[in-house]
C-alpha cells in the first residue's frame, strides 16, 4: 500500500481524499498547506503540514489537491529531497484498469451523492510513444486551443480553425491540440486537420514526443504554461494570442454576480485576479513570446489591469473569412427577417436584451411583417426567452442548439439583420462574420465594438438600451436604402479590417520570424 499525502485541504482535496479512500493499494497519511493558520491542526483526523515537513514522509507520494497545482509543484521541485509528486490525483485514476474505474466511479459516485466537480473517474493514461517524431525532416507548428479545437459534435473556438485553414492554404504544415484539463488524450481529424485533445499531462507528454517549429497559443493561462515548461520546452518560440477573459479582471462581468455572491466572493476574486497578474507579468518579460491582442481596446485594458505591456505585441484582429461567409446582394424585403446567433453561458451574451426588444416591437403596427429566427444554447437559455416562449408569437422562433459554421453561413445568407447584443466584446467575431455576410449588424456601443462597426456600415444601441435596440431594428424597417447601404458597406469594411490581408498574412508572418 503507498502512503499519500494531500497537498491542499480546500474542496478539491476533499474530492481527493474521497477518491483515495476508495483505492485499496493507497493511503492518505497526512494533509500539507501553505497556509500557516492550518498547520498543527487536523482534517479528517489526520495531520496539516507545511510544504518544508513533508522530507518526514520520504516513502510518500504527494498528490496536489489545488487549483495553484503549477505554483505548488515548482514549490516541491524547489524542495527537493527527491520528492515524488503528482500534479492532480487523475494520473492514479487513469493507471487503473476500466474495471477497477468503474468500480471506482460507483463508490465514488455513491459517497458523493452524483458527479464529482473537479476530478474525471473515466479518465484513462495513455501511451503517447506511438506519436513519437523527433528527427523527422520538415517544420510543422503546433496550435494549442484552451478549450478545445472544434469537432464535428462541438464548434467551440471555431474562428481559429478558419485562420488555421488559410495558414494550411499558404504552405504551412499545422496540428492542433485541444486543451480541456481532465480529459484522457484523443487524436480526431477535423476539416483534415490533425488534433490531439487532453490536458497538462497530455500536452507535456505530446511536446517531447513530437517536435514543433512554434506554438501559437490561443487563451494562455499558466497551466499551459506549466505543460510546456514540464515538457522542456519553455524557450520555444511561441506567438500567443489575448482574446479576453484569460488576460482581464473579473469585474469586467460584474453584472453577472448578484450582491450576495459579490459580498461571499469579491476577497477571492481580487486575489485570484492579483495572482493571473503576476502571472502575466512574468510571461509578458519573456524575449521568446510574441504577443498578439485582437484589439487595441483589449491591449489599452490589459496594461492597466496587468501594468506593463509585453516585451513584444501587435493588434491584430482575428481573421473574417469573407470568402466563406460573403452572399449575394441584398434586397429591401432582407431586412424583415432577423437573426441571432448566441450563446446563453452567461450575461455577457445579452440574450435578455433581445428578448426584451422583441417584447418592445410586438407593440408595434409592423411587428408580424418580420421573422425573428434565435438560435443558441446555455445555462441561462430558459431564463432568457422565457416571456418570448410563453407569449408564442407566430413569427418568432426559437432553436435550442449550437450550430456550426457551415450552418451559420447558410443562416447568415437567408437573413438581413443580426442581432449581435453584448456588455463587453474584444472584438465580437460573430458580429463581425455577419458584417462580412453582408448583413446590417445591430450590437452595443461598449468595450471594443466600436473599433470593428460605425453608424455607416452598422448600427450601435446605449449599454442595456433594450429599447434603443429595438428603435435600431424599426430605423431599418423605415429606411431601407439605409439598410442596403449599412450591409454594402459592412461587407467592405470587414474586408479592409479584419480580411486575409489585415490579419492572416501579418500572423504567417509573425509565425515565420
Amino acid at each position: 500500500m503507498r502512503e499519500i499525502v494531500i497537498f491542499g485541504t480546500g474542496l478539491m482535496a476533499d474530492e481527493a481524499y474521497m477518491i483515495l479512500s476508495c483505492l485499496k493499494q493507497y493511503e492518505v497519511v497526512a494533509f500539507a498547506d501553505n497556509d500557516s493558520a492550518k498547520w498543527d491542526t487536523k482534517k479528517n483526523n489526520l495531520p496539516i503540514l507545511s510544504a518544508e515537513l513533508l522530507c518526514k514522509y520520504p516513502e510518500s507520494a504527494v498528490v496536489i489537491a489545488s487549483s495553484y497545482y503549477a505554483d505548488i509543484a515548482k514549490q516541491l521541485q524547489e524542495i527537493g529531497a527527491g520528492l515524488e509528486y503528482y500534479e492532480s490525483v487523475q494520473p492514479l485514476i487513469g493507471t487503473l484498469s476500466y474495471k477497477e474505474r468503474q468500480e471506482l466511479k460507483a463508490l465514488v459516485e455513491r459517497k458523493a451523492f452524483g458527479r464529482l466537480r473537479y476530478y474525471n473517474l473515466d479518465y484513462e493514461y495513455r501511451d503517447l510513444s506511438e506519436w513519437n517524431d523527433q528527427g523527422k525532416i520538415g517544420k510543422k507548428y503546433l496550435i494549442i486551443c484552451n478549450g478545445g479545437y472544434p469537432r464535428p459534435d462541438n464548434p467551440r473556438c471555431a474562428f481559429v480553425h478558419r485562420r488555421v485553414l488559410r495558414y494550411v492554404g499558404e504552405g504551412l504544415k499545422i496540428e492542433a491540440f485541444g486543451f480541456i484539463e481532465n480529459e484522457s488524450f484523443e487524436t480526431y481529424e477535423y476539416e483534415e486537420i490533425r488534433v490531439f485533445q487532453g490536458g497538462v499531462h497530455e500536452l507535456r507528454r505530446l511536446l517531447r514526443e513530437r517536435s514543433y517549429e512554434k506554438l501559437l497559443i490561443h487563451f494562455v493561462d499558466k497551466n499551459i504554461i506549466y505543460a510546456i515548461w514540464r515538457a522542456g520546452r519553455i524557450k520555444m518560440q511561441m506567438v500567443v494570442w489575448c482574446h479576453g477573459y484569460e488576460v482581464m479582471r473579473w469585474n469586467r462581468t460584474y453584472y453577472c454576480y448578484s450582491d450576495e455572491e459579490l459580498k461571499q466572493n469579491k476577497k477571492n476574486w481580487d486575489q485570484r485576479d492579483q495572482d493571473k497578474a503576476y502571472f502575466l507579468r512574468k510571461i509578458f518579460r519573456m524575449p521568446n513570446i510574441q504577443f498578439v491582442f485582437v484589439s487595441s481596446w483589449l491591449r489599452q485594458r490589459v496594461k492597466k489591469s496587468v501594468g506593463i505591456l509585453p516585451l513584444y505585441n501587435k493588434v491584430v484582429p482575428n481573421f473574417i473569412d469573407g470568402e466563406f461567409y460573403r452572399s449575394g446582394t441584398r434586397q429591401k424585403e432582407d431586412r424583415l427577417k432577423v437573426l441571432c446567433i448566441k450563446s446563453h453561458t452567461t450575461k455577457t451574451y445579452a440574450n435578455d436584451i433581445t428578448a426584451k426588444a422583441i417584447l418592445e416591437l410586438s407593440e408595434k403596427s409592423f411587428f408580424n411583417e418580420f421573422t425573428f429566427d434565435l438560435y443558441g444554447d446555455g445555462e441561462l437559455f430558459e431564463q432568457n426567452f422565457a416571456e418570448l416562449k410563453q407569449r408564442q408569437f407566430p413569427n418568432v422562433f426559437i432553436y435550442k442548439e449550437y450550430i456550426d459554421q457551415g450552418r451559420m453561413k447558410e443562416l447568415f445568407a437567408s437573413h438581413g439583420i443580426l442581432l449581435a447584443p453584448t456588455r463587453c466584446d474584444t472584438q465580437g467575431v460573430t458580429a463581425c462574420e455577419g458584417m462580412s455576410a453582408g448583413m446590417a449588424v445591430i450590437s452595443c456601443n461598449t468595450a471594443a465594438v466600436p473599433e470593428f462597426m460605425n453608424e455607416d456600415c452598422g448600427s450601435l444601441y446605449e449599454f442595456d438600451n433594450y429599447m434603443q435596440l429595438a428603435d435600431e431594428i424599426a430605423y431599418l424597417y423605415y429606411q431601407p436604402e439605409e439598410f442596403l447601404r449599412k450591409c454594402k458597406n459592412a461587407s467592405a469594411r470587414m474586408e479592409r479590417q479584419c480580411g486575409f490581408d489585415a490579419t492572416v498574412r501579418k500572423e504567417i508572418k509573425m509565425i515565420y520570424e
